[in-house]
């Protein structure tokens, strides 16, 4: 008989813990937090595994998590990244540590790619400037992009939309409704603390082909190293025809990323070839303000030297429309690079439609998320 109502008593308990589990994976879906799930490691952890697309930075959905949590000890949060485990955060401390063999395989089988996801549309404004011209002093192109990125695989995604014009007097493209930046995206941490993306499509700056991203960051360290590798060629959609170039630039760069602290400043070397087969040299520093980046660069290349600044935030008010299986919102990034010279390319790179790796493993950084939570 006390058999049996001990076996009662832990039928009971387990139905209250997961009626809370419930209850708290359900608000986290309802703020718009996607592949929500949750999991019991060693020495009776729980672990809750998330990606939210609406935060540029994870420590906001880690600050949102803790906040709704009505028990924070032996908790831990797993903020994914492209359907990707990225670190292991403490519910109350925020202190990373990086995904153990034990969580990675349980997140692998947890995961389903399409389960978790709504179909995310985003709305992004795409903005080109000229300054100096003698009968013009500035020129602009201003379009409107709406796109959506579809899980296929984890780690593997499709990203489309369209591109709306909406103000044009750079006398390029002409007033044509025409398919945004679309690409074929593979990402990967094939082992600790090593990061790779691999991307094929049409990028921004008119370019189409492929590109290759590869790096060493430990979130731990204020250091990283990085490789990144594109063959790219010319396109151009007017109307409904297409017109593309060869595959006839290659641009291949190294660079090495030291953070100074305590004011979240990272310095960037970079060296090799840039866009336009023009190689040389690029030093960056970019300031980290919470949500905003902020940067100044110059570059010594073959053609020139130049210099100028760029800028990266996410677009208010973020979520539009949210529904159970859908979202409508700005997007996460708009991003936008000013450069002194515009005759000939000098140290530039190409925009992909996506943050580049660099940009988005910044973001991890544990001293840059202990910092906001001070």
């Amino acid at each position: 008989m006390r058999f049996i109502v001990l076996i009662a008593c832990c039928f009971l308990i387990s139905r209250q813990v997961t009626g809370q589990e419930s209850v708290t994976l359900n608000r986290l879906r309802s703020a718009g937090f996607e592949q929500v799930s949750t999991a019991i490691i060693a020495k009776d952890q729980q672990v809750f595994f998330w990606e939210h697309r609406n935060f540029r930075s994870p420590y906001h959905s880690l600050k949102w998590a803790r906040n709704h949590l009505e028990e924070t000890d032996s908790v831990f949060f797993v903020p994914l990244y492209m359907n990707r485990p990225m670190g292991v955060y403490d519910a109350n401390t925020f202190q990373y540590s990086p995904v153990s063999d034990e969580i990675a395989n349980q997140y692998k089988n947890l995961n389903r790619p399409f389960a978790g996801y709504r179909w995310n549309f985003r709305i992004s404004p795409d903005f080109s400037a000229r300054f100096g011209d003698f009968e013009t002093p500035f020129r602009s192109r201003t379009n409107v992009i709406v796109d959506t990125r579809v899980f296929i695989l984890p780690g593997l995604s499709v990203q489309t939309g369209m591109l709306i014009p909406i103000q044009n007097n750079l006398g390029q493209f002409g007033a044509y409704v025409r398919l945004s930046p679309s690409h074929l995206n593979y990402f990967i941490s094939p082992f600790r603390h090593h990061f790779l993306s691999l991307t094929a499509g049409t990028f921004f700056q008119d370019r189409y082909g492929v590109d290759v991203q590869y790096r060493y960051d430990d979130f731990n360290k204020r250091w990283n190293i990085g490789v990144e590798a594109s063959l790219t060629g010319y396109y151009f959609i007017p109307g409904l025809s297409l017109y593309t170039e060869s595959l006839n630039q290659l641009r291949i760069l190294g660079d090495i990323e030291y953070r100074v602290m305590p004011w979240n400043v990272t310095t960037k070397l970079s060296i090799g070839r840039f866009l336009g087969n023009d190689d040389g040299i690029r030093f960056d520093i970019i300031k980290q303000y919470g949500l905003i980046d902020i940067g100044f660069f110059a570059a010594a290349t073959r053609n020139g030297t130049s210099g100028g600044f760029q800028f990266a935030f996410p677009l208010f008010p973020g979520k539009l429309l949210r529904g159970k299986g859908w979202e409508i919102r700005t997007t996460e990034e708009f991003r936008w690079e000013y450069n002194y010279t515009y005759e000939a390319p000098i140290g530039r790179k190409f925009r992909l439609g996506m943050p580049r790796l660099a940009d988005e493993l910044r973001q991890y950084n544990s001293e840059f998320i202990q910092s906001l939570k001070r």
